[in-house]
């Protein structure tokens, strides 16, 4: 193709930032517009806040039509919105899926009935309307168990239960605290599964799919996988766990046969698919979830090694044009993010942390920003709780890594942490 496009990517994290970096190199963009953004971005390309609202159909179509070719959508909330829908309806293409085919991330009970219908393997699990009956189910099951509210948390609503109490308490949070709100008016229990985690993402045309290299995030806030849930504090890719025959199984038992029946439904699934894996002893992936967007931070990591241009294969995914890119060109070598937290995260974490942050003298270190604001004289603050994400490409894993510690190490941001084990299991 030999199209110049006009491309408005839409979100506010390192993974967004990861994506404009991968987009900005692509021969066939003629102008990109971030919204909202973030302070790492070019302030020349973040649209004026108040542009868009993806929470109002018209209003969202109306502020889109005539100015762009075609739209990246980063997060899930606008998806789950159906924002891929309205674009559609204006004849622009969107690379991300349907409002229908984003419930696989936006209702884990939508994505495990999916996943029975395409016998995928996967925990079994119970649904539960009701905080009692749960109560009740857990207390015959017994630990180890995972308690997950059933709709969209930011990624935090699923907790993995050792203890009885700790189950408990997960399940008063979610029915009577109302910790999710309308995400928590369901609960899907699940038995826990054994094994080591590894994320796959599939970019999909609705028909065909290409599979990225496999990347392993680190949930846990600190070291050696302790204290709590997270967004993710790392990620490293490729992960050696991803082995090619478990590859080789995600390919023909997990992303053909989940496409096949969201197509043979008639809501083809276009975007990407990213699939959450537990790898057991003997190799054998299961299904832990599927999101309907790229992983964060594994995004900032797996992008470093793709050497096709990201804009041409969103394109033609969007398009439903995958079949003519008959396989990806992954460069040799690793990547690693690490990421620079707030003190306090996830919790409640603090806020408007100055930021001084060096140029990395190694030109395989780049820094992604995720929540962070740009003031008008330039001066750059904190305002979430993942920060920054230090990533790193290089000939292995351990110099990768090495290297974005070394860059870590040459300042020092108050108020701030990182974990300082990330790819440990690998290594």
């Amino acid at each position: 193709m030999n199209k110049a496009l006009r491309v408005l990517l839409l979100g506010s994290g390192g993974r967004e930032h990861a994506i404009a970096d991968s987009l900005l190199q692509s021969p066939l963009l003629a102008d990109l517009k971030v919204y909202p953004g973030n302070g790492g971005f070019d302030p020349e390309i973040i649209l004026p806040a108040g542009t868009l609202d993806w929470k109002d159909k018209e209003k969202f179509q109306n502020a889109c039509r005539g100015k762009y070719d075609f739209v990246f959508v980063g997060p899930e909330d606008p998806l789950v919105a159906g924002v891929s829908d309205w674009l559609q309806e204006i004849g622009i293409p969107c690379f991300g899926p349907s409002a229908y085919c984003a419930q696989i991330e936006g209702s884990k009970d939508f994505a495990k009935k999916l996943m029975m219908e395409a016998n995928v393997p996967t925990a079994k699990h119970k649904t539960f309307y009701e905080h009692l009956e749960s109560v009740e189910y857990v207390r015959s099951h017994g630990c180890p168990i995972v308690i997950k509210a059933d709709g969209l948390a930011a990624g935090k609503g699923v907790t993995v239960c050792l203890k009885l109490d700790e189950a408990e308490q997960a399940l008063n949070e979610i029915f009577l605290d109302k910790k999710f709100g309308a995400s928590g008016s369901k609960v899907v229990i699940e038995d826990f599964l054994e094994g080591e985690e590894a994320s796959i993402f599939a970019i999909c045309d609705g028909k065909d799919f290409l599979l990225l290299p496999a990347a392993q995030d680190h949930k846990r806030a600190y070291d050696n996988d302790e204290g709590p849930n997270t967004g993710g504090m790392g990620a490293y890719c490729p992960a050696p766990i991803a082995t090619s025959s478990v590859i080789q199984i995600v390919e023909k038992d997990i992303v053909a046969p989940i496409l096949q029946v969201l197509k043979d439904k008639g809501k083809p699934y276009v975007g990407i698919l990213y699939v959450g894996l537990m790898i057991n002893a003997k190799g054998l992936p299961s299904v832990v979830e599927f999101n309907c967007r790229f992983g964060d931070p594994e995004t900032q990591a797996v992008l470093q090694l793709l050497e096709d241009d990201l804009l041409e294969l969103t394109w033609k995914a969007a398009n439903g044009q995958l079949s003519s890119q008959q396989s990806l060109r992954i460069s040799e070598g690793s990547s690693s993010i690490v990421v620079l937290a707030a003190e306090g995260y996830p919790n409640d974490y603090k806020k408007d942390i100055t930021l001084n942050i060096p140029i990395p003298e190694y030109s395989g270190t780049k820094v992604f920003h995720a929540g962070t604001k740009r003031s008008s004289n330039g001066n750059i603050t904190s305002t979430g709780g993942r920060i920054l994400g230090i990533t790193t490409k290089s000939k292995t894993l351990k110099d990768s890594i090495d290297k974005t510690y070394s860059f870590l190490n040459t300042f020092s941001i108050p108020f701030t942490f990182y974990r300082k084990d990330i790819g440990r299991r690998a290594l």
